[in-house]
């Protein structure tokens, strides 16, 4: 939990609005809330007697951020994401949760774990606009909701987004550049006071941008995956390093590999982790990513929504022992290109 400083401004133009004893007056006062007041009255007389006063107040706020959702509570919810050309914001907030994305916790080891995508099977098969659940019944799929205006404060440009129809999409990618569009350590705050789940408040901060000298990871069998990062110029309390590493990008049921690391520039992926991960199955390019974010949550109905302010970095992955390909011209000549599965095989 935090404590943060948010100001109001008030102008008021009234005759005798002012204290008309005084034509200059400054006022300071700090309550044991901590707040405190400027007041600044300047007046002026033509025909009679007019007080513009113009009164500003700091007031401290606990602010808590309190993490993501669970898997399977989470509707979904509001991403601002600076990438190293720009930032963009956008979000969408479901009515129940897309069982797919509930996935199977098959191992973990220090900071890290292994989730695998499963894949519910119903018989007869659901029919259009319903999916199946892991109990074998069909279900309506869940639908985006409209959520009225979602604004967000604390950025260089405030940003309001209406939905986007059809599919109730929220998004803005009008943010000036270069990145970020938001004072770093600042409040990020997340509003939303009306549609399906509204009031909703959401808070985060502006994050440092990630910088990662590496070009590539290697992940290499029965060897641990140490990944560096610059730690931030201004760390922030609420942050966590966010790793994500996917090799198995055609199978049926695909694993990932997911680290939280502490902001201090390295985080290591234990080689049993990688060895359980390459089990699992590799094929096709696969993808990785690391990010640093804060990340708050509120309920959404009977579910979860959150909002997240991330500096995203994506990593190539270079599976030692595999080529990956999507023709036979991405093989060396002495191989050819199983398509299906996206890997270069030698010759029969």
């Amino acid at each position: 939990m935090r404590i943060a400083i948010l100001s109001i401004a008030v102008l008021c133009v009234s005759v005798g609005c002012g204290d008309k004893d005084s034509d200059d007056t400054s006022t300071s006062t700090q309550t044991e809330t901590e707040t405190q007041t400027e007041t600044q009255t300047e007046t002026q007389t033509e025909t009679g007697t007019e007080t513009s006063t113009s009164t500003e107040t700091q007031t401290e706020v606990e602010v808590s951020i309190d993490g993501g959702c669970e898997m399977a509570d989470d509707y979904g919810g509001f991403n601002v994401m600076v990438q190293e050309k720009d930032t963009t914001v956008s979000g969408t907030v479901a009515n129940a949760v897309v069982p797919v994305t509930v996935l199977e916790n098959v191992g973990e080891s220090g900071d890290c774990r292994i989730l695998k995508r499963n894949n519910p099977f119903c018989d007869p098969p659901c029919e259009a606009l319903q999916t199946c659940t892991f109990d074998g019944e069909c279900m309506e799929y869940p639908t985006n909701q409209d959520l009225g205006t979602v604004s967000i404060e604390g950025l260089v440009n405030p940003v309001a987004m209406d939905p986007v129809v059809p599919g109730n999409i929220y998004f803005n990618t009008s943010l000036p550049r270069p990145p970020p569009a938001y004072e770093i350590g600042e409040l990020i705050t997340m509003q939303m006071p009306g549609g399906e789940y509204g009031p909703v408040t959401l808070h985060g901060y502006g994050v440092d941008p990630l910088e990662v000298s590496a070009e590539a990871w290697e992940v290499i069998e029965d060897t641990a995956l140490v990944v560096d990062w610059t730690p931030a110029n201004n760390p922030i309390e609420e942050s966590e390093l966010v790793l994500k590493v996917n090799v198995d990008q055609h199978g049926i049921s695909p694993s990932t590999v997911f680290c939280e690391f502490e902001d201090d520039g390295t985080g290591t992926v234990p080689a049993e982790m990688i060895d359980l991960l390459l089990s699992q199955g590799v094929s096709g390019y696969p993808s990785g990513t690391l990010m640093r974010r804060t990340i708050d949550k509120t309920d959404a109905g009977d579910g979860c929504m959150d909002f997240e302010v991330s500096s995203t970095r994506e990593i190539a992955i270079d599976v030692v022992g595999y080529i990956p390909c999507m023709t036979d011209a991405n093989c060396p000549e002495d191989m050819v290109c199983n398509i299906p599965i996206g890997l270069c095989e030698y010759v029969q």
